[in-house]
């Protein structure tokens, strides 16, 4: 045995060892588990508030309503308590100390919050309860489609890559291209159908700020989603509030603070194909102070060969609530990468084998090794009650050897900054919200290949410095002309720069610079439905989208290539929220899109055993699609009455793509390869009062799918089972589960590669696994 994989071992084994120790030797008081308050949230009324925060004073302990305006807080003794509840557009509301009892069979409590102008008070401490209200109502009131998948729908899932939590938004095409690693095929609305590897398309954030290389190129591997605390999906324009111009939008992962997290926090699960997952953190707050701290390691041996990934990573935040209008917040992130990479095969490779790798990747070692250092900083001040600034720096460190036809090796540095402005005066007697912010990003790459020797620089091929920079300025005004209807005007302008200074010329110069420069509109109306606690919304809205350097410089081409930037224009109608039992969410969209970016994998020489990617535009291409997520309680007392019943409910999302060329030189009239046109993915959830849970869950594609623009091959739908049973714990706060993916042993590709001239397209999914893990907090 390697002295790598004895550490690999005893580091799994101290894991478990730690978590059962911590579990059994600070068990939690029994009484203290059954005490609880309830009761409901409403306005003056009578009509419920939901996504109202009700916290215990004296306690840690809050909860959010739900559509009903119900809310529940256990895990207190039993006693009196002062309550409060806060909820945007509504005074905050308070009852005295002894007011309340918490019991283990409590009475249901009314709490009535009085209607208000839009007033922002003191500054809102990021990670807070209010900081949650607040994103809650900046999510209702846009007038597009986004999502929010809250923490409980996070810790329902293993968290080991975004296929595993933005599996029931609808529009959202997530599935893994190496089973359980991080590496994901990731498309909203058709967006970035070019990705063979990593992302674009899509602004990817944390903490509302850029995760991303300068010209918008992003992978995955860096971010550890059990740090997550909830994640935001913003579609298209809705992503306006970060300034966004990009026809995915933005997904949003805000990491957990000392104000929601536990003391102590183990976790650690391991499964099929030797995944292990183990987390080790910390949180609190100390008087103005908080703190979170999160250690993880992430391995697998994976289920094909030479798909061997291992991730150690940090994440550190500290916060400090320097008055009460400032707040001040770090966070750092630090990633040390190790992945090998099989490829994909060709269709005749998935029937027969779809464990193996391509030779030539396991001959020359192909994979991906980097360090990545991220520091971002986030300044809020209350200026004054309605008004609001925001200044976030941040700073982005990564080295990385990555061994594929080419031996690449990079050292890429990145800063930014967003100033950003908000006021919430009133517009003569109406409420009104403005925000106002200037974004600016720069980076610059040391880019060098070498020739690939069994994984091994050889002979240095290219040696250039890449830069990439961005400045914009964007303003969105939303006004709320009556009561119940609001209308937003937003307007980006950004102009981008491209540019390569080559230091190699042996192979002619492939110095060049580029400009981009646009302004891009937004425009929505969004309505709340008197009989229902629903609304409706329509926006218009333009994207513009300047291509990467990789895909101006590239492999296949001496110098910059024609590219030239993507150009959308979308308009959506849609209605979400809930009555009668039911919860909705539905929109419809018509995108085109002037010159899509589109990549095209060639062989650099004839029966060459590798391809190589290059780009193009295509003149004019359409996106349309329906996207539906429906969520209802099916059923309750079902087995038993006792301790308020068990509960049935069900959610599903449901998505219907049609991606054309519209003109085309080559492909007019053909779809768009790369995405099914339909996908459905179902999911019921069965709660016992004892703390049982089981969800079984079933993903179909109903059809296939083209995989070139050609539309001569494709990838066959697939219908897969899966299911997830766990086991609460109270006694000694912990959580058991148990997951078993793909039950019925399928053979499928879940991710493609499109466009590729050696005809290998497929990356196959996970057979039969199952995993299991424990969860602990105190």
């Amino acid at each position: 045995m390697s002295g790598k994989s004895k550490y690999l071992r005893a580091l799994r084994a101290a894991f478990v060892v730690v978590g059962t120790a911590l579990m059994v030797a600070t068990p939690r008081d029994l009484n203290a588990q059954g005490a609880a308050l309830r009761g409901v949230v409403q306005d003056t009324s009578g009509a419920p508030v939901a996504g109202a925060t009700v916290t215990v004073e004296g306690t840690r302990l809050s909860v959010v309503t739900g559509d009903d305006g119900r809310y529940r807080v256990s895990g207190l003794s039993e006693r009196r308590y002062g309550v409060s509840v806060e909820r945007i557009g509504y005074t905050a509301a308070r009852v005295a100390q002894d007011a309340v009892s918490a019991s283990t069979d409590a009475a249901a409590f009314t709490i009535t919050l009085v209607p208000s102008a839009v007033d922002l008070g003191a500054v809102t401490v990021i990670g807070s309860g209010r900081a949650t209200a607040e994103l809650r109502e900046q999510l209702r009131d846009n007038p597009g489609s986004v999502a929010m998948i809250e923490p409980r729908e996070l810790r329902a899932t293993r968290q080991a890559n975004l296929p595993d939590i933005l599996r029931y938004t609808p529009g959202v095409f997530a599935q893994p291209r190496f089973g359980a690693a991080d590496e994901t095929q990731l498309s909203v609305r058709g967006s970035g159908l070019r990705n063979n590897f990593h992302l674009r398309g899509i602004n990817l954030l944390i903490n509302g700020m850029p995760y991303r290389n300068a010209d918008g190129f992003t992978d995955f591997e860096s971010i550890e989603l059990l740090t997550a605390q909830s994640v935001q999906v913003y579609k298209a324009a809705s992503a306006f509030r970060f300034g966004g111009s990009t026809l995915g939008g933005a997904v949003d992962i805000e990491t957990r603070t000392g104000y929601n997290a536990d003391a102590l926090s183990v976790n650690a699960q391991g499964g099929a194909y030797g995944f292990f997952k183990g987390q080790v953190s910390s949180g609190g707050v100390q008087g103005p102070f908080d703190y979170y701290a999160s250690y993880a390691r992430t391995q697998m041996d994976g289920y094909r060969a030479w798909s061997a990934q291992q991730r150690d990573r940090v994440n550190l935040h500290a916060g400090w609530l320097v008055s009460p209008n400032v707040d001040a917040r770090a966070f750092y992130l630090f990633a040390d990468i190790s992945e090998e990479l099989p490829g994909s095969l060709t269709a005749e490779e998935l029937a027969a084998n779809p464990r193996a790798a391509v030779a030539g990747n396991v001959a020359n070692r192909h994979g991906r090794d980097y360090t990545l250092h991220h520091l971002g900083v986030q300044l809020r001040a209350q200026l004054s009650k309605t008004q609001r600034i925001e200044v976030a720096p941040y700073i982005q460190y990564r080295d990385i050897v990555h061994p594929i036809f080419r031996v690449i090796d990079q050292i890429s540095r990145d800063a930014g900054t967003e100033v950003r402005y908000e006021n919430t005066g009133a517009l003569g007697s109406r409420q009104n919200r403005l925000s106002v912010g200037v974004q600016y990003a720069f980076g610059n790459v040391d880019n060098r290949n070498f020739d690939n020797i069994a994984g091994e620089e050889g002979e240095r091929r290219k040696d250039q410095l890449d830069e990439a920079g961005t400045l914009a300025l964007y303003l969105e005004d939303r006004f709320y002309a009556t009561p119940r209807l609001s209308t937003v005007l937003g307007l980006r302008w950004a102009s981008s720069l491209r540019s390569v200074d080559d230091h190699f010329l042996s192979d002619g110069d492939q110095t060049g610079r580029r400009r981009f420069e646009a302004f891009t509109p937004r425009a929505g109306l969004l309505y709340e439905l008197p009989s229902v606690n629903g609304q409706i919304y329509a926006n218009a809205s333009r994207t513009f989208e300047p291509p990467l350097l990789l895909e101006l410089n590239s492999l296949a081409t001496p110098g910059f290539v024609d590219v030239r930037a993507q150009d959308a224009r979308q308009l959506e109608v849609g209605t979400r929220g809930n009555a009668h039992g039911w919860n909705w969410d539905a929109a419809v969209y018509h995108i085109t899109v002037r010159d899509e970016i589109l990549n095209e994998n060639v062989q650099p020489f004839p029966d060459a055993p590798f391809t190589v990617p290059t780009y193009r535009n295509a003149e004019r291409t359409r996106h349309r699609g329906i996207e539906l997520g429906v969520q209802r309680q099916l059923g309750s007392g079902l087995l038993t009455d006792a301790a308020g019943g068990d509960i049935l409910t069900g959610r599903l999302a449901y998505t219907r793509s049609d991606f054309r060329f519209m003109r085309d030189s080559a492909y007019a009239g053909n779809k768009l390869p790369g995405a099914p046109d339909h996908t459905l993915d179902a999911e019921l959830t069965y709660r016992h009062p004892t703390g049982l849970i089981l969800r079984p869950n079933v993903q179909w594609v109903t059809g296939d799918y083209w995989v070139n623009s050609a539309n001569t091959v494709n990838n066959n739908g697939w219908l897969v089972f899966s299911g997830r049973a766990e086991m609460l714990i109270p006694t000694l706060q912990a959580k058991l589960f148990v997951e078993a993916r793909n039950i019925t042993d399928r053979v499928y590709a879940a991710a493609v590669t499109v466009d590729d001239a050696a005809g290998r397209s497929f990356l196959p999914a996970d057979r039969r696994s199952i995993y299991a893990g424990v969860q602990w907090q105190h």
